[in-house]
């Protein structure tokens, strides 16, 4: 099974870079040329199978790579961003800021910190890990499946793939209309290709990429 995973193109509050988490906002006018140019890309791949997250920015960005409506998609909040609690909307140098200890702490334990009113990381990787394996089961184990999600999401499930601690999400983290792709054979998943972003810039780069895991 072939799994390409495509983390949500560009809002507002990812170029303000403020905690977004659960809020509903669309894409801004970058982010749409983003999707736009994710459409042209996925003109050459097959996809058979889609999910996508329930929220505003994945289904915008889902919606521009099928413009032509050639494949069914299934959303699932399952596969929503990371609920931030009281820290959505809040800028990241505010957090830096006002709450130095709680990202400190975060970042050495975010599988069991819970954010103020909202989720820890862990409980995003179990709910991200339990929907992949759902899916792993349930579908032929030759097809191609597209995953439109969120930085979070792909980051723990990518982590956990990886079999590191989640203390190792940020080496995960992708760029926003990313693509990253997953092999699943023999009951085993493969990180084929990281953070692939060649289709959203004019000068070429080489995607980061993994072994098997």
């Amino acid at each position: 099974m072939k799994i390409t995973f495509v983390r949500h193109c560009e809002t507002d509050w990812n170029k303000e870079e403020r905690c977004q988490g659960i809020t509903d906002l669309e894409l801004n006018s970058n982010g749409f040329m983003q999707a736009k140019k994710l459409g042209i890309f996925f003109n050459n791949e097959e996809v058979q199978y889609a999910f996508c997250s329930d929220l505003k920015r994945a289904k915008q960005t889902i919606d521009n790579i099928n413009y032509d409506r050639r494949f069914n998609i299934t959303y699932s909040e399952k596969l929503r961003e990371m609920d931030q609690g009281e820290f959505e909307g809040l800028s990241l140098s505010y957090l830096r800021d006002k709450y130095s200890n709680e990202l400190r702490i975060w970042r050495e334990n975010p599988e069991n910190f819970r954010l103020p009113k909202g989720e820890t990381l862990g409980e995003v990787r179990d709910r991200g890990m339990g929907y992949l394996k759902y899916i792993t089961e349930d579908l032929p184990q030759d097809c191609t499946v597209l995953i439109v999600t969120h930085n979070l999401v792909i980051a723990s499930i990518l982590c956990t793939i990886a079999k590191k601690e989640l203390k190792f999400f940020a080496d995960f983290t992708t760029a926003s209309g990313a693509i990253s792709r997953v092999n699943f054979l023999n009951n085993i998943f493969t990180l084929e290709e990281f953070d692939f972003i060649d289709h959203l810039k004019e000068v070429d780069k080489t995607a980061k990429s993994a072994g098997e895991y």
